[in-house]
């Protein structure tokens, strides 16, 4: 059976080549044509195990819906152990969008008193391993 991995910092995510290729008209929706032609001449090798190089850095956008649809192996290098997708617990940094910002709220003393807070500058999704270690995280967007 072929495989895909994308290497990160902290693990290793190992995909089976055929839920790539089922899964590839969305990721060319999300990052352009250019960027999945690029993807699939990666795929086009003969070689049993494809890595995809670090330099294709939106297949992490790919990888985060891969995992939601709970395709994929992690190897924590943390833990240093494999994790099946569904295994990992999803993270929403600042919210799903800019519109839906995470900010802190108090009783109404709190909020007579407190500095006026700033909303962030971006957002993102990622996921961590059981143990909570980061696996991948991805800026999703920015104001």
């Amino acid at each position: 059976m072929r495989e895909v991995y994308f290497e990160t910092e902290n693990a290793i995510l190992r995909f089976d080549y055929d839920d790539v290729v089922e899964k590839l008209p969305c990721y060319e929706s999300v990052v352009g044509a250019v960027e999945a032609t690029t993807l699939r001449d990666f795929l086009a090798s003969p070689d049993h195990s494809i890595k995809v190089p670090e330099e294709q850095h939106l297949f992490a956008y790919f990888i985060l819906h891969l995992i939601e649809h709970s395709k994929g192996v992690v190897y924590c290098k943390a833990c240093k152990r494999y994790y099946e997708a569904k295994e990992l617990k999803r993270v929403v940094g600042h919210g799903e969008s800019p519109i839906s910002v995470n900010v802190k709220g108090g009783g109404w003393l709190k909020k007579l008193f407190r500095k006026k807070q700033r909303l962030p500058l971006f957002g993102g999704n990622g996921y961590q391993c059981p143990e909570g270690h980061e696996v991948i995280s991805v800026v999703t967007w920015r104001t």
